[in-house]
């Protein structure tokens, strides 16, 4: 690793038992080489003490902002190391010698370390997500990376742009889709889990789901609007019901049926050959 740094940073708002849980995961790593930083929202005196009282703790604040995203580019601004990483209240490291393990990725030539990730929430949620080791654009468009997998670099947000305050969901989402598929900047993949993501914010509540769709769109439109069109048939593509049809084609039975049935109903529709929008050649 050389003298290469590692900030972590925290945000929280009212979430006591979230924040504890963070901050034991990180005060038990078992290399500690790094600065912890620590962004409140303006939370009750329980939550403030719990944060006082810990002397891991190399800076803090805790006052009203505007938002997730606000939060962390405060965490940004005040980090000093090489590569930033977000827990924030109710993620956690995988296990305690996760840092141990990761350390060596710290590098010259990495700008963007990331890892698996178990999501979860307190219903009993639990999902397994490993990301590939070749991203695509596909991939990202469709998917991304986990945010509390990954390591960044913090220069990368001096280069390019801190997170998007506009957005409510997707400003992580867009700083990796713009760094890694517009800027080619370096990435590698560890196959190690990095953390438990709490999955019970405001990204994964279904009613927030309109706007995740809008924020993507907006992002494709500003820095890729030669896919803007790619990304509403791709969209249309990764539908439940495209999925079911690809299912079925693996079932020679069901299969069959299909094409009989769709050969029914084109009798009754146009041209199918003859009709530019879905045969341009």
């Amino acid at each position: 690793m050389g003298n290469l740094k590692l900030s972590i940073i925290t945000i929280n708002y009212n979430n006591e038992e979230g924040l504890k849980k963070t901050i034991d995961s990180i005060v038990n790593q078992s290399w500690q080489e790094f600065e912890y930083i620590v962004i409140d929202g303006g939370s009750d005196a329980a939550e403030v003490a719990l944060i006082e009282n810990c002397p891991r703790v190399d800076y803090w604040v805790s006052e009203t902002d505007n938002g997730v995203y606000n939060a962390m580019n405060k965490g940004i601004r005040q980090a000093t190391g090489d590569f930033i990483i977000f827990m924030n209240s109710g993620d956690y490291f995988y296990k305690d010698n996760v840092l141990e393990n990761t350390k060596c990725h710290f590098t010259a030539e990495n700008n963007i370390i990331y890892g698996n990730s178990v999501y979860f929430n307190a219903t009993g949620y639990r999902r397994e997500e490993t990301p590939p080791v070749e991203l695509s654009f596909h991939y990202m468009m469709n998917f991304g990376i986990n945010h509390q997998a990954s390591f960044i670099r913090r220069e990368l947000f001096h280069e390019h742009f801190f997170y998007n305050e506009e957005y409510k969901i997707c400003s992580d989402w867009e700083f990796f889709i713009y760094t890694i598929c517009h800027k080619s900047v370096s990435y590698l993949h560890t196959n190690s889990f990095i953390c438990y993501y709490d999955f019970s914010g405001i990204s994964a509540d279904p009613k927030n789901l309109d706007t995740y769709y809008e924020e993507r769109q907006k992002t494709i439109e500003k820095f890729f609007p030669l896919f803007h069109g790619d990304y509403q048939v791709m969209n249309q593509l990764n539908s439940k019901r495209v999925r079911q049809l690809l299912y079925i084609k693996e079932h020679v039975v069901g299969w069959r049926f299909i094409k009989w049935f769709m050969d029914f109903v084109l009798i009754f529709l146009p041209s199918f050959k003859k009709n530019d929008k879905y045969n341009p050649g």
